[in-house]
């Protein structure tokens, strides 16, 4: 190795975690065999490989094979220190033929562990990165070790380096996989239990939906008609009003629940998302003149049409929302459109507020609601993440405060048989 030549760790601190793996034996075997046909090679009795942890800067006791029911393995140690970790460092093998030879290596042995006196020490490397040490002591009849037998066991720690190698690429990639795994996992968990959230809900939705508006048709009417027959008195008008308005807005409520309950059923035909978009906005006039909002509309031509699962609920929830964020002060409203590879792309950009960084993973919950009492439901929001999900899309969210807040709305449309262009018009 030249003189100052840098010491590239080589990074296999998998094997710290090896239990994750189903393969862990295996690894052990390997090293085993490998280490057996080092010791057969030079008729050594005993032999241990380490292995280098990069995060600690020790070399590990990963096989060693004399003889003894000794448990020695994970025994560590540190670079530089021991003939391994001299070795290690170093990175040139070592021939010892007699140890009483060498008083600066003698305290730095097992203390007479072994019967010879003689031992090798070969790095282990590939592509220039340290991989770990191989050992190898007790020459039988106790002849020492020479410098053929230095020769012998470089060659096949040449070759078991670049083994290794590939080895520990492939349990990176293992390791990376099995976090990206887990993760979705977690995610999988939180879609499970928000759907679970939404079984339930629809569950006593319908049955609710009825029980309630039936007789709240009726408690309206019936106000309407004391309304126009309390034309001269006064008080009584008031008392009506204020029921009145109470009576609307559980209307409003029950309006929301039948929404989400229409979510559920069935997609109807094909929808045009940029049409579909205009007529949402139209509906909004009132709201931008009156709130003096500006818009801005960038909708991409020729997207695919897709099934109509709900998406003008979806629109018209995210562009109310957008409303009522700059009611106070106006602004500014952007609504684009566009197709990425095989998916429609919606964004929805208001420059109110923002949302609180806190409350962001709420939003989407069933009758969660940053309004006050009596403003809101709570379900808009819940009602399009579910249609969205029927999509096998994604709605989500950036805001900061007191910038604004984008909400974004993918759509696949890979399908080719349920969706189609407007080329594709009969």
């Amino acid at each position: 190795m030249q003189k100052n030549a840098k010491l590239i760790f080589f990074p296999i601190e998998v094997y710290n975690n090896m239990d994750i793996y189903p393969f862990k034996n295996q690894l052990k075997d390997f090293l085993g065999t490998n280490l057996d046909r080092c010791m057969q090679a030079v008729n050594a009795r005993s032999g241990s490989i380490f292995l280098l942890d990069r995060s600690r800067k020790e070399l590990v006791l990963e096989v060693i094979k004399n003889g003894k029911k000794q448990k020695l393995e994970g025994l560590r140690a540190k670079l530089g220190e021991g003939v391994s970790g001299k070795v290690a460092v170093k990175r040139k093998p070592l021939l010892v033929k007699n140890i009483d030879r060498e008083p600066s290596l003698k305290a730095k042995t097992n203390g007479g562990r072994y019967k010879s006196k003689s031992f090798l020490s070969v790095p282990l490397e590939a592509s220039g990165n340290l991989i770990g040490v191989v050992n190898l002591n007790d020459k039988s009849k106790d002849l020492p070790f020479s410098d053929k037998d230095l020769n012998t066991v470089s060659i096949i720690c040449k070759y078991l380096g670049s083994a290794l190698s590939s080895l520990m690429m492939y349990l990176e990639t293992q390791k990376q996989i099995n976090e990206d795994l887990s993760k979705e996992l977690v995610d999988s968990k939180k879609d499970i239990d928000r759907y679970k959230k939404f079984s339930s809900l629809g569950k006593f939705v319908g049955g609710l939906v009825h029980e309630i508006n039936n007789p709240l048709d009726g408690v309206i009417r019936y106000i309407n008609l004391s309304l126009d027959s309390a034309q001269d008195d006064t008080v009584l008008r008031e008392y009506l009003l204020e029921a009145k308005k109470g009576m609307t807005r559980i209307a409003k409520f029950v309006r929301s629940l039948l929404d989400f309950s229409w979510s559920l059923s069935s997609p109807g035909m094909l929808v045009d998302v940029n049409k579909a978009l205009y007529e949402c906005l139209f509906q909004f006039q009132h709201h931008f003149r009156v709130y003096n909002i500006a818009t801005d509309k960038y909708f991409s031509d020729n997207l695919p049409r897709i099934p109509d699962y709900g998406l003008k609920i979806v629109f018209n929830n995210l562009i109310k929302n957008a409303c009522e964020a700059m009611k106070e002060k106006g602004g500014t409203f952007i609504v684009s459109t566009y197709q990425v590879r095989d998916s429609i792309v919606i964004t929805f950009k208001d420059t109110g507020p923002g949302i609180k960084p806190e409350v962001q993973d709420k939003i989407f919950d069933p009758f969660f609601t940053t309004k006050s009492m009596g403003e809101g439901s709570g379900l808009g929001l819940a009602i399009s993440y579910e249609i969205i999900s029927r999509y096998a899309g994604q709605i989500s969210l950036e805001s900061t405060p007191q910038a604004g807040t984008t909400f974004t709305v993918t759509l696949p449309v890979s399908n080719k048989k349920e969706f189609v262009t407007d080329h594709d018009k009969s």
